[in-house]
């Protein structure tokens, strides 16, 4: 366990903490700040830990096998990732992580995959490419935060890749929207772009839709405008909310996949949504967070409050009442891969996998940087 009990802090944190429920439910990485670093988070080691875990080789693990199985039963499901471009490729922190390891006579990270309930004998793996190479080829899209509204920046390996890419902008401005507009454009991107967070995130209708057209939809790469929908607490009902979003042209569309985190959409509120106002196909994507649990999860559990089990590591940086679990536990493994399940048994189009960045979080307290 790299952190003590938190939860004593976490109740300090979410006494002091007055967030709307915008940003309440939004919780992604570099637009909310639910919690922030202390100094006894960044580490200075004064002794060598036997072996170091490759925090973005177990992330990376994990995202594989879930696209994996998501694949066996829709050929066509569509991945679209939250930034996590370190992911993509074997860094040069995860060879330092390697070659630590070797000079300390380890063994290295156990890769324990087998976190699905499915028959493990039929399961093969396939005989090309390293397993980063893998990946990479498994994603079909990335969103990246302010390419054109702030410091973002698109790594080498996305850029060279057959990646569709998309960008969510903050700008503080009518005329630096107008402006990452013309740039997205230009660039053959599709951007969700907006000034007030907590106005944003909420529905269809907020921002004009760009490049609309009544094409039909298939894949990520052949989308033109995305919306988000990841607070749905001003709907009172999902029927409300299902009208909104098949009233839309939008091309792709990112929901939560339970209505106010607790009622799944019925097949027939879904195959709605999967169309345009106009007729066309759509993409709608469900958005699952793979390294945070929330207490407004459905299998939270309400004991974990006062006595937080060893893989829940610490408070959300992003979501209040959310912590960040030891995602290459078992117990975590078996949490992630039953909510995956049921997503794709409802037969959405795609995943929109968010809290990968989560891994900077435990790198930060080992001493390879």
């Amino acid at each position: 366990m790299l952190s003590p009990k938190f939860t004593k802090l976490a109740s300090i944190t979410l006494i002091l903490m007055s967030a709307s429920l915008a940003q309440a439910d939004i919780g992604l990485y570099g637009f909310n700040n639910a919690t922030s670093y202390t100094n006894n988070q960044n580490i200075n080691m004064n002794f060598l830990p036997d072996k170091i875990i490759n925090y973005r080789g177990e992330m990376r693990t994990n995202l594989q096998m879930l696209i994996d199985y998501a694949k066996s039963h829709i050929p066509n499901f569509q991945i679209i990732t939250h930034e996590g471009q370190q992911i993509l490729h074997k860094s040069g922190w995860e060879q330092a992580q390697e070659k630590y390891n070797q000079l300390k006579q380890q063994s290295g990270s156990v890769n324990d995959t087998s976190f699905l309930d499915f028959d493990e004998n039929k399961y093969t793996e396939p005989s090309y490419g390293s397993p980063e190479q893998k990946y990479l080829n498994s994603v079909n899209a990335v969103v990246l935060n302010n390419i054109y509204c702030g410091k973002g920046k698109e790594l080498n390996i996305t850029i060279n890749h057959n990646l569709g890419h998309f960008s969510i902008e903050q700008c503080s401005s009518k005329a630096d929207v107008d402006a990452a507009i013309t740039r997205s454009i230009l660039d053959q991107k599709a951007s969700y772009i907006f000034t007030d967070i907590n106005k944003s995130f909420q529905n269809t209708y907020t921002q004009p839709i760009i490049n609309d057209s009544a094409r039909n939809i298939e894949h990520a790469l052949q989308a033109k405008n995305i919306s988000f929908i990841l607070n749905d607490n001003h709907y009172l009902y999902a029927e409300q909310m299902v009208h909104e979003i098949s009233n839309s042209n939008y091309d792709i569309v990112v929901i939560n996949p339970l209505f106010h985190n607790i009622t799944p959409f019925s097949a027939e509120d879904i195959a709605r949504m999967k169309y345009k106002k106009n007729g066309a196909k759509r993409l709608l994507i469900a958005n699952i967070n793979v390294s945070e649990a929330s207490e407004q999860d459905i299998f939270w559990d309400p004991y974990w409050k006062e006595n937080p089990p060893n893989w829940l590591a610490h408070p959300s940086f992003t979501t209040p009442n959310a912590y960040i679990a030891e995602y290459w536990s078992k117990e975590w493994r078996q949490i992630l891969s039953k909510h995956f399940k049921n997503i794709i048994m409802s037969k959405y189009d795609g995943v929109f996998f968010t809290g990968i960045e989560n891994h900077k979080f435990f790198e930060q307290q080992t001493p390879l940087e």
